[in-house]
């Protein structure tokens, strides 16, 4: 298991927040996200073997926001 904090554009509420934590229940491999839109930060753990940095980004862009490498 790997933990990777990320920068996220776009949150504004709780509500987008959990939004993106819900990204955890659509991609196997992820253990746990934790989302702070008054950070505007997530953190990730996931296993590289089962989901890769490119599928969660790519989840997060689906759901309107950009997320960076921290």
């Amino acid at each position: 298991m790997v933990k990777k904090t990320y920068l996220v554009e776009g949150m504004h509420c709780s509500n987008c927040a959990m939004n993106i934590e819900g990204i955890e229940d659509e991609l196997p491999g992820i253990k746990q996200i934790s989302a702070s839109y008054q950070k505007g930060r997530m953190l990730v753990e996931f296993d590289e073997a089962k989901v890769s940095e490119v599928q969660i980004l790519a989840a997060v862009g689906k759901r309107g926001y950009q997320a960076f490498p921290a």
